[in-house]
């Protein structure tokens, strides 16, 4: 089988492709992906280092950049982890290859902090955002449970409410509303005091109203015995609509007048630039695996999931070829588990020798590997994680 039946095969089951990732590229042309992430190498002393005498590092960068746009489709995106050392180099670069009217924007990451800084303390590093045509992009949105600030915010209101709901309805009321003032002051946010309402379960909600600008007519919906007046500006959302929102209980009606329902855990926003997600939970994330050690300095999953939820909201094909220990990979699995999605991964990893004097180096001759390398600790992870979550493995190697 050639590599254009196997990269034909790709477009229907997960992939990991073994072997240069220049080279893999330029020949994945029968496949279009939606969303690419990658963290390359940077200020580092392995090959694809920054040099100054020569630029390899750039050129490196640019040449597989090149490749990479050819695949993405012209609503999708590429996000690109990066530190101070290349960013703007890196902007250099992407301003050539997608055009500098396709820069979407930079998100700053934390990363831990550090105790030998001569002058500034870094304790950031970005992901820049390109899109392939930013006309055909379509709009990043987030839930607020996928922000870490939102949803400890949002984590602690439902504990106190549902506390307070177990002595009575109206000091569950009074909660709800000591919450709002604290959180709305503390983070100077508006939004928050939208959700003053609690169903009997303990919800908090927004009753989003149901009016629409246009004509203003009475609505009669025999079927559930709802008969609304003519307002005195606007128009009622439609017929079908209320139906809809009364068949899914997502109906609230205030002095005879119906409500949408918007639940506080569902709030969307905007994906803000600055992102809570710091270096040292790719560590903990391994750890969880059993994997301990294995790689050095691997993104957060959460991290490489947010992006992936804010920028692409229907099923994708997600592409990164610097895979390293998977990240990516297990953060698709996650999200399709948890959103109930059916995004597909292509991870793209060059053999990387492991040093034979390295514990990491015996552990995996130890679990069956020969001449262990660095995609073997990808497909370690990827099966550690399936395993353990009692998921079929439906990913293929395949050497390039």
């Amino acid at each position: 089988m050639d590599l254009f039946d196997i990269v034909r095969e790709s477009l229907v089951r997960n992939t990991v492709y073994i072997g240069d990732n220049f080279d893999v590229l330029q020949k994945l042309s029968p496949i279009s992906v939606d969303f690419i992430y990658i963290d390359p190498p940077y200020n580092t002393n392995n090959k694809f280092s920054y040099n100054d005498s020569n630029n390899q590092w750039a050129e490196d960068i640019r040449v597989r950049l090149d490749a990479a746009a050819i695949l993405l489709k012209p609503s999708g995106c590429i996000c690109i982890s990066i530190d101070d050392n290349e960013l703007a180099e890196l902007l250099k670069i992407c301003h050539v290859v997608f055009g500098k009217s396709n820069y979407v924007g930079t998100f700053i990451t934390r990363q831990a902090q550090r105790s030998n800084a001569k002058h500034i303390n870094i304790t950031h590093e970005y992901v820049v955002v390109f899109a392939k045509s930013k006309k055909d992009l379509g709009e990043f949105y987030i839930k607020r449970t996928d922000i870490p600030e939102d949803n400890e915010m949002i984590t602690n209101i439902y504990t106190k409410v549902r506390q307070a709901l177990s002595v009575s309805r109206k000091q569950a009321q009074e909660t709800l509303k000591e919450q709002i003032e604290k959180y709305s002051y503390e983070r100077g946010i508006s939004w928050l005091k939208n959700y003053s309402n609690i169903d009997e379960h303990g919800r908090v909600f927004f009753s989003k109203d149901l009016s629409t600008p246009g004509r203003p007519a009475e609505l009669h919906i025999d079927e559930i015995g709802l008969h609304l007046p003519a307002l005195s500006t606007r128009g009622w959302s439609s017929k079908e609509k209320i139906l809809r929102l009364y068949k899914s209980n997502r109906l609230a009606f205030k002095n005879g007048r119906p409500y949408e329902i918007q639940y506080l855990e569902e709030a969307v926003d905007n994906a803000p630039s600055v992102l809570n997600f710091y270096s040292r939970q790719g560590t903990n994330d391994l750890k969880k695996l059993g994997l301990y050690g294995y790689f050095d300095t691997p993104k957060p999953v959460e991290l490489i999931k947010f992006l992936i939820r804010a920028t692409t909201h229907k099923n994708a094909v997600i592409l990164d070829f610097y895979a390293g220990s998977g990240t990516t990979g297990q953060a698709v699995y996650e999200i399709n588990k948890e959103d109930n999605m059916e995004h597909k991964f292509i991870l793209i990893q060059r053999k990387e020798p492991i040093s034979k004097t390295s514990e990491v180096f015996n552990k995996l001759v130890a679990a069956g590997y020969q001449s262990p390398n660095i995609s073997d600790i990808l497909e370690l992870r990827l099966n550690k994680y399936l395993s353990m979550n009692n998921m079929l493995v439906d990913f293929e190697i395949k050497e390039v």
